[in-house]
């Protein structure tokens, strides 16, 4: 009998030490993705394939029904058009195709704001592609609103397209022609890339502009709507390929705030109606083919708002002599040029 009780007392301590043994939690140890080789503000997964979308009869895309009704919202909405979609090679298609099928966000075709991020794409695939676009995040997962710092959105609701900050991407050409539904925009900075397009053909109606940056492009012309942005407060057009006399449009534009249009081949005088700008705080002119004498309405600007003037007025052999009193600068700039600081 006491055999058998101190077996039995052996065997549950044994059990006991078994169990215990084989309870510890078992822990897995899943692998990470590597860090992105640089840091980034977009999600480091890729979109989804799309690339079947268009590179196939549409035919194979229509019968997806998310990509059909899609399509017919935008053609309704007449953003682009049946014809544009059903051109495999055109950039309406990519960005279609991207929006039904690789955008890893997947807005409902009833979404309020599907318009608005088609147009976006359209500004990537319109502009070939650039892989600077990309990988600062254009095309990500995110919302728009969130491609920053290229885009900025209203203060309010953070959820409509308020500004655009394109420079820098060698951009060339002109922008798509869908950019013009993004009525809402107050600000466009396309400086430094190598568009000759007038941006009026796009952005003509946007009653809403405050800030226009064209500066550093091969532009010929000045913009055939800038007498329509009566709300337009900053306009940069320097260092562009600008010939001929200065257009009466410029001095029409009495609410500017800041005028540039330094480093081009304007030529002839200074147009004396300047004198009417009275809200003008920086205006520059240097480095054209400009000549004569400052009219004496511009000078007396300096007496009010004008803080910053320039003019080529170099000695010896001024083109457009200029004392200290009225200029500011001659020949180049005196403050920092970007006027969005």
């Amino acid at each position: 009998f006491i055999i058998i009780i101190g077996l039995s007392i052996g065997l549950g301590i044994a059990n006991r030490r078994n169990s215990k043994a084989a309870d510890p939690e078992v822990k897995v140890i899943v692998k990470s993705k590597p860090p992105s080789k640089s840091p980034t503000d977009a999600p480091t997964d890729p979109s989804e394939d799309f690339t079947w979308c268009y590179e196939m009869d549409e035919m194979e895309a229509l019968k997806s029904e998310r990509y059909a009704s899609i399509r017919s919202l935008l053609i309704s909405s007449e953003i682009s058009t049946d014809d544009e979609f059903s051109n495999d090679a055109s950039y309406q298609r990519k960005s279609l195709c991207w929006l039904a099928f690789g955008d890893r966000l997947q807005l409902n075709a009833s979404d309020p704001f599907i318009h608005q991020r088609y147009v976006m794409a359209t500004i990537f695939f319109g502009f070939n592609e650039p892989d600077t676009l990309f990988n600062q995040g254009w095309l990500s997962g995110k919302p728009e609103c969130e491609w920053k710092p290229m885009v900025e959105c209203d203060g309010r609701t953070d959820t409509t397209v308020s500004g655009l900050d394109l420079q820098g991407h060698n951009l060339v050409g002109g922008l798509p022609k869908e950019v013009g539904w993004l009525e809402y925009v107050t600000s466009l900075d396309m400086s430094v890339n190598l568009l000759d397009t007038d941006v009026s053909e796009t952005i003509g109606g946007w009653s809403r502009l405050e800030k226009l940056r064209l500066a550093n492009n091969n532009f010929e012309t000045v913009p055939s709507s800038l007498r329509n942005w009566t709300a337009l407060k900053h306009f940069d057009i320097s260092f562009n390929e600008i010939e001929g006399p200065i257009p009466e449009s410029l001095t029409m534009s009495t609410q500017l705030v800041y005028l540039d249009i330094a480093v081009n081949e304007f030529t002839g005088t200074i147009p004396s109606s300047f004198g009417n700008m009275t809200s003008l705080n920086s205006f520059y002119m240097h480095r054209n083919s400009l000549f004569g004498s400052m009219p004496g309405a511009i000078c007396a600007l300096r007496f009010g708002a004008l803080s910053h003037l320039s003019v080529d007025c170099t000695p010896p052999g001024a083109k457009v002599p200029c004392d200290a009193v009225c200029c500011t600068a001659c020949g180049d700039y005196d403050v920092d040029r970007n006027p969005f600081d």
